[in-house]
Order: C-alpha cells, then sequence, then structure tokens
C-alpha cells in the first residue's frame, strides 16, 4: 500500500458528530494529520490545492438531503491531484437524500479519486432522542470493516467508479424553520456561540440574540455553550420532534459503497 506522508481531514461538523467520524478513519492510517475546519469563520478565506502524497478524507452532514450551503461553497475551493479520497456524509437516522451524490460529485470535479464512501449515522442534532448515543460500537465495527476495505484498495491499486444513491436536479435547498432560544438567566456572555456560528447569525452586541433570516439551525452554537443555555423550544420544535420520533425512530444502519 502506497504509503501517505499526510492525511488531511476536512469537515464540517456543527456537533462535533461528523468529525468524530472524520477522526476513526483518520486514526486508522500513518501520515501526518493536517485539519481542515469547514466550520470556523477563517475558512472562509482556504483555498488549498493537496499534493500526490496526501490522503484525503472529508466528512459532510446531511441537511435535509443536502450538503449544508456554507460547507458546499468552502469546499469548492480544495482542489485535488487524482488523491485518494475517503468520502463521508454524517446524518441523524432520518434522510441521506441526495447529499451523498452530492459530495462525490463535487469531488469528482474537483480532481479527487474517490476509493470508498459511505453514509454514517450519528445522534441526531436537533431531535437528540433519535439515534441517541450513535455511533455505538456496532457502527465503529462496521466503520472499522470499511476503513480495511479502503486499504486493500489502496495496495491493489484498482479505483472503480462508484455508484452511489441519489438523484440529479438534486432536491431543493429546505431551511429548517428553527431557531435556537438563549436563556439570558444562563447566559455568561463567553460569546462561544458567536465564534461558533458559522453563518454570524448571533451578533457580538448581544450574543442572547440570533437572527432567523441568517440561522441554518446547524446547533453549533448549541453544543458550543458551556452553561446548556442555548436549545430549540416552542410548538413548532415540538412537532418536529413528534414527527422525527414517529418517523426516524427504527434503527438505520451505515452503507458502505467501494
Amino acid at each position: 500500500m502506497k504509503t501517505f506522508t499526510k492525511i488531511a481531514k476536512i469537515y464540517f461538523s456543527p456537533s462535533n458528530t461528523t468529525r468524530k467520524i472524520v477522526d476513526e478513519i483518520a486514526n486508522k492510517f500513518e501520515g501526518t494529520q493536517e485539519e481542515y475546519n469547514l466550520l470556523s469563520k477563517s475558512s472562509e478565506n482556504i483555498s488549498k490545492e493537496f499534493d500526490k502524497n496526501t490522503l484525503v478524507i472529508v466528512g459532510m452532514p446531511i441537511f435535509a438531503g443536502r450538503l449544508p450551503k456554507t460547507s458546499r461553497d468552502k469546499l469548492t475551493n480544495f482542489k485535488g491531484e487524482n488523491n485518494p479520497t475517503i468520502a463521508i456524509v454524517n446524518y441523524g437516522n432520518a434522510n441521506i437524500g441526495d447529499a451523498l451524490l452530492e459530495l462525490n460529485e463535487l469531488l469528482k470535479e474537483n480532481e479527487f479519486n474517490i476509493i470508498g464512501t459511505g453514509a454514517t449515522i450519528s445522534q441526531h442534532s436537533i431531535i437528540t432522542d433519535i439515534a441517541t448515543g450513535r455511533p455505538d460500537n456496532k457502527d465503529l465495527d462496521k466503520l472499522y470493516k470499511f476503513i480495511e476495505q479502503c486499504k486493500d484498495k489502496l495496495k491493489s491499486e484498482k479505483f472503480n467508479n462508484i455508484t452511489v444513491p441519489g438523484n440529479k436536479p438534486y432536491c431543493e435547498y429546505k431551511k429548517v424553520p428553527l431557531t435556537p432560544t438563549c436563556d439570558e438567566s444562563s447566559c455568561i456572555f463567553c460569546y462561544e456561540c458567536v465564534s461558533s456560528c458559522p453563518e454570524g447569525a448571533i451578533p457580538d452586541m448581544d450574543p442572547t440574540e440570533t437572527s432567523p433570516d441568517l440561522c441554518s439551525a446547524c446547533t453549533a452554537c448549541i453544543f458550543a455553550c458551556p452553561e446548556d443555555a442555548r436549545y430549540f423550544t416552542g410548538e413548532l420544535f415540538e412537532s418536529m420532534k413528534t414527527k422525527f420520533l414517529n418517523n426516524f425512530s427504527k434503527r438505520k444502519e451505515s452503507e458502505f459503497y467501494l
């Protein structure tokens, strides 16, 4: 198997679950790891071309059947040189939609050579009662098997064209009509929510506020808050929670393609 001097990890992970999957994969390969966190505001200005000695691992969450628009826009600035690439979308046991196809096609257009790809499942970031505690041991065992298959493929150097589920044109972007609430009595004005928000939806002047027009309901601010002062609430959230519990409580399994 070709030895890589560098392992590039590219991810967008508001609730930190997609990042965990990318880390699990990267840690099974030898090489110096370099990280590109597309959640950070500074990543807007990153433009990167990888050399042939870099193995690339890309992880993106699924938002209503698509890649998050913010992460997609940033990912287009990364270019390959026929680099072997593992491409993962991560979701909360609801729907894959067209996100896996979208990620694969974007990477191919930018000269990445996909050796393995798939959709993994983690705890739902908004309705946390869905897929609670996942990825679990069963999920990780399946992921580790997939990683070994990717290694075998690298050894053989036989890289076939991989077909994944999805449709074109992709389904339309759908904005989740939820905005986190901030409990002002718990907020300590640490501004972690402000710096974590990829959309700039939380103003510096008042971190207890959130712009519903800019917010993508990505949950980054919720998971960044050290006081658990930010959360979803209200009739619309409760209605969505009931719908998701009724439709998506049955366990789904990760899907991999080689």
